[in-house]
């Protein structure tokens, strides 16, 4: 039984902005977790589908004169099990080769979508046993594979029912502390009050690494970890995550600077549309999707396209104000030099709604046939961002589908949100990840689904972090992915401390925050300088340390915040610092309090001296002071001045009245 206290209840209110928590229940792990009927029918088809292979292959083995058909056949029961039935020296080094590949077929199926493979492969291995035929087969093979065949469904069964069993116990656990443990950490979490912040130098010499990042060339990809298009590594993640962090710098720290963080960010999303990055899905929807004509990236599935190039464009124009994306088709994602695609802002808000508003499961795939958590909560972010800035209700009209399906279709019956689950067949890929896909969850949801966000975080935290009583920080049950760098698939614990200190930004946790990242710099990758003075964590993949990034510059629902919401009024009707040279001056500090006036505040990317300000949207002609110096605005609100900047640097600019 769940007591609330006056206390929790007014916490938990807090979650939803708009009033949507209908109660202080809906941080609980729901009955329904897991029960979804969806999945269930495509696991059911994909099951008898199974059953018509099987019994048809069994016929043809039992019935069939030919040798080669019965061999055929006897491999519609599992891949190489015709190998087997054939029983001659050729056909079981066939058989001993076929099976390292059928782990390897669904790889490649799980990387880039290529259902061909395992379909190459099964039938492949069934052609093959035909084609080593002789005058017989072995009879012993029809009952030894059936066996096998059966007790391997029987035995999935009973360890997926098992499973759940304790899913279910574990679930009633976690809805004993979770009301309190939410109500906590908002009664413990300080929310920053706006442009109350200014970044420190050591931060900024991280966020300088992601600025230069976004000003190199077009085909400069010095920055980028170069090793695959289709999985976590990316270049296109890298690149949207460089906005985020980005992003985040200007909307907390810096809203009234454009100038060369604006720069950078328009060169990242750009970026991202070049053949270089894009291509991928030429080679995905051949494999994945058999078309060979139309490879349009955005109009069906590639949320981790349309969905992430959705929230950055919507993050660049929350925070500038700069609508420029919004031009009828402004946007060309180049597939190859024959095939470009053109698409906005609007159109890409429409694609997104309408791939979740018609697919069966309302999350719709990233590689083709395949369901990620991760990619549609990310569309969820740009829908909202999009919604606000656009006037559509996109987001709200999904939401309550859309909460339903990731509850009871993509949730573990304890509350985890599974990572991944096939369209196809309905299954997922059990132990994918753990803790790491829980802590990046709880901050996908935090904009859209705040209550389950919380809720994911609560029982993350409990179950992944301790201290041990040296008082040092511990993090358990890591499993599969938790202990590798999405981003260049090195091993170790050290990334996952990274995102866990985002998470815990997010949420409001200061202490363990900064204990992760005490640990990320000083025992798992080491802080090292640069050749242009930035800072970066050596060994750690470009897209988490764009996840450490925000873990350091983020504070109490920051981004929640920046999506929900963007900069105050003010903030967007105030002076912009709109030129400073990079990297000679660092912008620790660039915010309107009144829409009239900045607080800023400087350090110098390198030596000392004095370097030219360009200032924009001042009111023409009037007189303005920065610092001791005045200033007079031109007649197109335009203003430049010489400053002495020397550590840090601290001015007003405000109206000389």
């Amino acid at each position: 039984m769940v007591h609330c206290q006056p206390l929790r209840l007014s916490c938990l209110i807090v979650l939803e902005p708009n009033a949507n928590v209908k109660s202080i229940s809906d941080v609980l792990v729901p009955e329904n977790a897991g029960t979804g009927l969806t999945k269930w029918h495509y696991q059911r088809r994909t099951l008898l589908q199974y059953a018509g292979l099987f019994a048809t292959g069994l016929a043809a083995f039992y019935k069939a004169e030919s040798p080669a058909l019965r061999a055929a056949g006897l491999g519609f029961l599992f891949p190489g099990a015709g190998l087997v039935a054939v029983c001659t020296l050729p056909s079981l080094i066939a058989f001993a080769v076929s099976m390292p590949l059928i782990p390897l077929s669904i790889f490649i199926w799980f990387g880039m979508g290529g259902v061909v493979a395992p379909i190459f492969l099964w039938t492949g291995t069934s052609l093959l046993a035909a084609f080593l035929a002789r005058d017989s087969v072995l009879e012993l093979a029809g009952p030894i594979w059936t066996a096998i065949c059966i007790i391997g469904i029987a035995y999935i069964t009973y360890a997926t029912q098992s499973a759940n069993a304790e899913m279910r116990k574990k679930r009633a656990v976690r809805n004993d502390y979770l009301v309190s443990a939410v109500a906590e950490n908002q009664s413990i979490a300080k929310e920053p009050k706006p442009g109350s912040r200014e970044m420190d130098e050591r931060t900024l010499r991280f966020t300088q690494w992601f600025i230069e990042l976004g000003l190199t060339d077009k085909d400069d990809w010095s920055y980028h970890d170069i090793i695959d298009q289709f999985q976590t590594s990316a270049i296109r993640y890298q690149l949207y995550e460089t906005v985020s962090d980005l992003g985040m710098y200007q909307y907390i720290f810096a809203p009234n600077f454009h100038g060369y963080l604006s720069q950078a960010q328009r060169n990242v999303i750009e970026k991202s549309l070049t053949e270089k990055v894009v291509s991928f899905w030429k080679y995905e929807s051949m494999a994945g999707k058999f078309n060979a004509h139309d490879w349009d990236p955005i109009k069906k599935d590639n949320i981790m396209v349309a969905g992430y190039i959705l929230q950055a464009i919507g993050i660049y124009q929350s925070n500038t104000g700069d609508d420029r994306y919004t031009k009828k088709d402004c946007l060309e994602f180049v597939v190859d030099k024959n095939n470009k695609y053109k698409y906005d802002l609007q159109g890409l808000a429409v694609a997104v709604h309408r791939n979740m508003d018609e697919n069966p499961w309302c999350l719709y795939p990233c590689e083709p046939n395949w369901l990620y958590t991760m990619c549609n909560l990310v569309g969820t972010g740009g829908l909202v961002l999009t919604d606000r800035l656009l006037g559509n209700n996109f987001g709200e009209r999904l939401k309550q589908r859309f909460e339903h399906a990731l509850e009871t279709e993509f949730t573990t019956p304890d509350g985890s949100i599974l990572p991944i689950r096939s369209e196809l067949t309905g299954f997922t890929l059990p132990g994918l990840a753990g803790a790491l896909a829980d802590g990046v969850n709880a901050i996908l949801c935090s904009a859209y689904l705040p209550h389950i966000a919380h809720r994911n975080w609560a029982f993350t935290k409990k179950d992944t972090i301790t201290y041990n009583k040296d008082g040092k920080l511990e993090m358990l049950n890591l499993v599969g992915a938790d202990k590798l760098d999405p981003g260049n698939y090195k091993s170790g614990e050290g990334v996952i401390r990274a995102i866990f200190a985002a998470a815990a930004a997010e949420f409001g946790d200061e202490k363990i925050r900064t204990d992760l990242l005490k640990q990320l710099d000083e025992e798992y990758h080491p802080v090292f300088t640069t050749r242009t003075g930035a800072l970066k964590n050596k060994g750690v993949s470009t897209i988490e340390q764009g996840t450490a990034l925000r873990g350091r510059i983020g504070g109490y629902q920051d981004w929640t915040k920046m999506i929900q919401k963007g900069p105050e009024k003010q903030v967007l009707r105030g002076p912009i610092l709109d030129e400073a040279p990079f990297p000679e001056v660092l912008v620790a500090k660039a915010y309107s309090h009144d829409g009239e006036g900045l607080d800023l505040v400087f350090y110098n990317g390198k030596e000392s001296g004095t370097f030219r300000l360009g200032f924009t949207r001042l009111r023409p002609g009037a007189a303005y002071r920065l610092g001791q110096q005045p200033i007079t605005a031109s007649k197109d609100g335009t203003a430049y001045v010489d400053v002495a900047i020397s550590g840090r640097t601290a001015l007003k600019l405000s109206r000389d009245n």
